[in-house]
């Protein structure tokens, strides 16, 4: 992501989605399929668009990191809620989905691989499971928790939840999708 010397402004994240978002398209304008139905990143598309996929994923890996910066500092300024919705407002909308039934909205059977997940669906997952903050899920385990706060690293996403175990509160992170029951 491109830093100007002397501009200490934090970015927007709305700015941040959306280079993310070009560098996706450009990546994805590299690919060539082959006969064989196999994919792979293309060294001459690659030249021919000034693309170059190291200094792409090193960008990626930064503007993941200003994601989450500015998710921590907003939180801490205005609260969750407020955070969230200035996020659903500022972020494009092809990484929002409000709708409840939207395919990846709830999990599923056979998502529970360990195989990782894209920067571009990270995210998706993030703001729809931004959605549980304030609900109870049920665990694989029969169990119901509270949903507190929604986190997420480089690889996942991740729920923080509160479980009441007699008459004290005890708190934990799951994995979004995973280690909860499919609505």
């Amino acid at each position: 992501m491109s830093h100007v010397p002397g501009n200490d402004k934090k970015p927007d994240i709305g700015d941040i989605y959306r280079e993310s978002q070009k560098a996706y398209e450009e990546y994805n304008a590299c690919l060539t399929t082959t006969i064989y139905g196999e994919t792979y990143l293309d060294p001459e598309k690659c030249k021919a668009r000034g693309f170059d996929p190291i200094k792409a994923c090193e960008e990626e890996e930064e503007r993941t990191n200003l994601s989450v910066e500015w998710i921590e500092r907003t939180t801490k300024e205005k609260g969750f809620r407020a955070q969230f919705q200035e996020f659903i407002a500022k972020v494009p909308p092809e990484y929002v989905s409000k709708d409840p039934k939207f395919p990846d909205y709830s999990p599923k059977k056979g998502n529970k691989s360990d195989k990782k997940l894209s920067r571009k669906k990270i995210r998706s997952l993030l703001v729809k499971a931004s959605d549980l903050v304030d609900h109870k899920i049920k665990l694989e385990d029969g169990l119901y928790v509270k949903v507190i706060a929604v986190k997420m690293n480089n690889d996942n996403v991740f729920l923080e939840v509160e479980e009441k175990v007699g008459d004290e509160l005890e708190y934990y992170e799951i994995l979004y999708q995973q280690d909860m029951v499919g609505l």
